[in-house]
């Protein structure tokens, strides 16, 4: 309760003492006047207790008196907070403004980093292209870094002929197999397959075509039913001249279809019948042509030889590296002719399987010579 003026004890009397004039004598003024002077100091100063100030109305004001301060307050945390304060008022900042502003740097500085890093890459990536441009630029600019200068030198004379061809050499260097490249600058038709190739699925079709028995069909391995399909280590555009071969026979020996050069290396590959060299190793002729009805024996590759077996049935032939093309591979030689020439149908040259041979020049050229036959003919010729 609030210490008034009415509390405090009275002077002795029940009234005011006044002079003879009426006025109050001078002790009686100069009590007046502290009494008042008191009653302005307590209505200005809140009640004390032994604990905490107290208001004039009684609530409590959280001062400790022994201490003279707000009850778990910190000054020195308020006097900081205020100071930090000052500061944002006079820069004109909030809190939230000051947030947003760190913020805005932050990201700032992710940004500087991130045009940084793309220069830095993008400098990295122009030293790689000059780098490349220099490597061919000795031998032409037009054909993909790190190609040899053999077949740069191969792409140089027919870069202005064809726009797929120059397509080609500008990316030969995407090619694992360099006689893809080979290829499509030795046979025309093979430019579109080579293109091709960097987005094609290695899969096969199917054949799609009817074929009588007696009529051998002309096949070649960049055939994209099959010359995306891979085997012996690359893909059959390149490699595939074995199954090729034999597939051939088997149409014009029994009439069916169902035998494709993609088939005929799968079974291959299963049997592991695939070589480095010419692709396919002997052995799957005799093995394989057995699984699909087909009677297959070697015989010394000779002129005479050469034409015996092809009496009785065809022959296929391992041709030796530089005699149709630059690799060995295998052939497929039909029938002989009226004029004792015999006709080659060869799977890795267009040029070779449009004329005439002489039967010594297919076999001074051979490695090996294998007479195939279906199964149910007989075969009596003997091995010379």
């Amino acid at each position: 309760m609030p210490y008034s003026y009415n509390d405090r004890p009275r002077g002795s009397g029940s009234g005011q003492s006044r002079s003879s004039h009426g006025r109050p004598s001078g002790d009686r003024r100069q009590g007046t006047a502290h009494v008042r002077d008191a009653q302005r100091r307590e209505s200005r100063t809140p009640y004390r207790s032994n604990r905490n100030y107290r208001t004039i109305s009684g609530h409590d004001a959280g001062l400790n008196v022994h201490n003279n301060s707000r009850i778990g307050f910190d000054r020195s945390n308020f006097k900081g907070s205020r100071r930090r304060g000052n500061l944002l008022s006079r820069l004109g900042l909030s809190n939230r403004g000051l947030a947003v502003l760190l913020v805005g740097l932050v990201l700032l500085i992710l940004l500087i980093f991130g045009i940084s890093s793309c220069v830095t890459s993008c400098n990295n990536s122009g030293k790689q292209t000059k780098s490349a441009q220099k490597e061919v630029n000795s031998y032409d600019g037009r054909v993909a870094a790190g190609v040899s200068e053999s077949l740069t030198k191969q792409f140089t004379p027919v870069l202005d002929q064809n726009k797929k061809l120059s397509w080609i050499a500008a990316h030969a260097n995407e090619y694992k197999d360099a006689r893809l490249c080979e290829l499509a600058l030795r046979e025309d038709s093979a430019i579109d397959f080579v293109a091709g190739l960097p987005k094609a699925k290695a899969t096969g079709k199917k054949y799609g075509d009817g074929n009588e028995k007696g009529s051998y069909p002309l096949l070649y391995d960049w055939d994209t039913r099959w010359g995306y399909v891979k085997y012996a280590g690359s893909v059959m555009g390149v490699t595939g001249s074995g199954p090729t071969s034999l597939s051939m026979a088997y149409m014009g020996l029994t009439g069916k279809t169902d035998q494709t050069p993609n088939a005929l290396a799968e079974l291959s590959t299963k049997g592991k019948y695939t070589d480095k060299g010419s692709g396919t190793k002997k052995e799957f002729f005799t093995k394989v042509g057995a699984q699909v009805g087909l009677s297959v024996k070697e015989y010394t590759s000779s002129a005479d030889n050469l034409s015996i077996v092809l009496s009785n049935g065809v022959a296929i032939v391992q041709l030796n590296a530089n005699f149709t093309t630059p690799y060995a591979h295998w052939a497929l030689v039909i029938k002989t002719n009226d004029d004792g020439s015999v006709t080659m149908y060869d799977p890795d040259s267009t040029s070779a399987s449009g004329h005439t041979w002489a039967a010594g020049t297919i076999a001074k050229n051979a490695s090996t010579l294998l007479s195939v036959t279906a199964a149910s003919s007989s075969d009596d010729s003997s091995s010379r």
